[in-house]
């Protein structure tokens, strides 16, 4: 095997990331990314990054060994964050990227990027690829998301998404008949990704976007709000007040164990069925009652 990459794995606490990525790059990592750490450790602090992430640097072989990567990790004091080296043989990146995000079937509706299609006799299409903004449908929250909508959309809904990301969750709203859509999120680059989204897919004139401080939003008869559990903890009353007297809410972004956590904070509002769950990620669902 010829060595062509080599890849340095630790496990980095929140306060150490921003000293840790940039210690990286000026060693010469031709990447650094963040990933969620495992469900043991898995709680975001502050909506900035995962409380324990894991942390990979890409190395070109040509330039690095993994005694040189020894040295670094020994240099600065990282041998707490249990550091693996794996030496990767050179591939086709963007082939490999590729097969990772196929078209996907969530109930009537297809997911599709470029260098993949749907089925001829697929009902409808979702044309979306990897991108800067969190939302493919290769997620298991995303995908939960996209399944409750499946089955909750019937035709003419007001359509709330609320951390919208790419808009894949308003775009689909729309696809399987919403009348329609309003995504909101923090990230203005989000929001330019999600409005050419829309564009592409031919919803544009059913979806608006916009910042939270800037959104005039109507009651909803479905509001998504596919963030994490912090967040969704303190927009519990706005996200409740957001939605009708019988209409729905879905709230994913959820590990296992915050589960009771977010069903407390909103059973005054709802009446919540039992959670959907796929991989380490469950989704809240339930009807807006007539109470608070």
């Amino acid at each position: 095997m010829k060595i062509a990459w080599w890849q340095l794995d630790m496990r980095i606490p929140a306060a150490a990331a921003a000293a840790v990525e940039a210690r990286l790059l000026d060693a010469g990592a031709e990447a650094v990314t963040f990933l969620e750490g495992d469900d043991s450790e898995a709680v975001f602090d502050a909506g900035d990054i995962w409380q324990n992430s894991r942390c990979e640097a890409l190395f070109a072989a040509d330039s690095h060994s993994e005694t040189t990567l020894q040295n670094l990790v020994r240099d600065n004091d990282w041998r707490s964050y249990a550091a693996r080296f794996t030496a990767l043989e050179e591939q086709d990146w963007v082939a490999a990227t590729q097969a990772a995000f196929p078209a996907r079937c969530f109930g009537r509706l297809w997911v599709t990027p470029s260098w993949d299609a749907a089925p001829a006799n697929a009902l409808r299409v979702l044309h979306l690829d990897p991108g800067q903004a969190f939302g493919t449908g290769a997620h298991a929250t995303t995908a939960l998301c996209l399944r409750f909508l499946d089955t909750q959309v019937r035709g003419g809904e007001s359509l709330i998404d609320y951390g919208c990301g790419s808009g894949i969750l308003a775009i689909a709203g729309l696809l399987l008949g919403a009348g329609q859509a309003y995504g909101v999120d923090t990230d203005p680059v989000a929001l330019q990704v999600a409005a050419a989204n829309a564009e592409r897919n031919g919803v544009s004139a059913g979806l608006q976007f916009a910042l939270p401080e800037n959104a005039r939003l109507p009651l909803a008869d479905i509001l998504v709000a596919n963030i994490l559990a912090t967040p969704l903890l303190t927009l519990a009353p706005a996200l409740a007040h957001s939605v009708r007297p019988g209409g729905w809410i879905a709230l994913s972004g959820i590990l296992h164990h915050q589960e009771a956590e977010i069903r407390a904070a909103y059973e005054p509002y709802f009446d919540l069925a039992v959670a959907q769950h796929e991989e380490d990620w469950s989704l809240l669902y339930g009807q807006r009652n007539t109470g608070v």
